[in-house]
């Protein structure tokens, strides 16, 4: 599954895997490693993350 441009950042990403664990390590060759290119993931900014608190 490649990521489109029209996903939401920070969007969850899960998928359904028929393969088995040995046919996914398999899958992943040295070559193919080399060639893969991560995913781009934003960390939100730490201050964005903080609870709002009121104030009295």
């Amino acid at each position: 599954m490649h990521r489109t441009s029209d996903e939401p950042d920070g969007a969850e990403v899960s998928h359904n895997v028929s393969e088995s664990p040995e046919e996914i390590l398999a899958y992943w060759t040295p070559e193919r490693m080399a060639g893969a290119v991560p995913r781009d993931i934003r960390l939100p900014d730490p201050e964005e993350s903080q609870p709002q608190t009121k104030e009295d």
